[in-house]
């Protein structure tokens, strides 16, 4: 699909799951480059759009505040305390700026406290199924394959350039993209979409990195394996490596692969 058409699926179809170019759907959200929120779905005549400035140049709100436009719809509010709440619990997501569109200023509060009284933390939906916790699993797949990346991509970080090597001539079917601590931040993560995480927690620096990363929308749902010789998998961790020996690594990460 072309990005236009994941738009206004989103926006006048009420699709949950579609991917372009650039964008693609996850429920009631419409995400940028696999990760930044762009824009939230309160219910089929409410949305929020974020008014943080993009990573990148896009004109992507743009036309989704035109398409919103079209159908009737125009700016009524500015950072409703119970939006925060509900994208909170919903996508994960802290306090940015969100601009409200409906027909009226009514119209979005009645549907903003409607989808706020379904408290997520207790599980109290409107519906008769337990709640799940989502699986993100097609939509990364999805969104890597758009990207033009190959299926399985293991993004490391602080890890040693040997071991990289090392542990990349024994997975050749996974492609490794390479970072230090001070040219990436969790957040940064999300845009490279990768499978698994491979983070040297050996030190402060590695374990801080991997609980900002689990604290950050982009990778609360992405496999992270940490290279420590702690007793204990760190806080935030999938799996811990042992740093003595790289190829203990194979395995464990090979079952972190879809």
């Amino acid at each position: 699909m072309e990005d236009r058409e994941v738009i206004a699926a989103f926006l006048h179809d009420g699709a949950r799951t579609a991917f372009g170019p650039s964008t693609h759907l996850e429920g009631d959200c419409l995400f940028l480059d696999g990760w930044w929120q762009i824009c939230f779905r309160v219910s089929p005549d409410v949305f929020s759009v974020r008014r943080d400035a993009p990573p990148r140049d896009t004109d992507i709100v743009d036309q989704v505040t035109l398409e919103l436009s079209v159908s009737g719809m125009q700016p009524v509010a500015t950072n409703p305390p119970l939006l925060y709440a509900i994208t909170y619990t919903e996508i994960a997501l802290g306090i940015v700026q969100w601009e409200v569109w409906a027909a009226d200023a009514k119209t979005a509060e009645a549907a903003i406290s409607a989808r706020a009284g379904a408290d997520a933390f207790l599980g109290d939906y409107a519906t008769d199924e337990p709640f799940k916790e989502p699986d993100y699993t097609a939509e990364m797949g999805g969104a890597r394959r758009n990207a033009g990346l190959p299926p399985s991509i293991v993004l490391t970080i602080g890890v040693d350039e040997d071991r990289t090597r090392a542990l990349e001539g024994n997975l050749p079917d996974c492609r490794f993209i390479t970072r230090d601590f001070d040219s990436i931040t969790p957040e940064m993560c999300g845009g490279i979409i990768p499978t698994v995480v491979l983070i040297d927690a050996s030190g402060p620096t590695g374990k801080e990195f991997v609980m900002e990363l689990r604290a950050v929308a982009c990778g609360r749902f992405l496999p992270v394996a940490a290279v420590t010789s702690d007793a204990q998998v760190p806080l935030g961790a999938d799996i811990a490596l042992d740093p003595t020996n790289t190829d203990t690594w194979v395995d464990p990460i090979r079952r972190l692969l879809p």
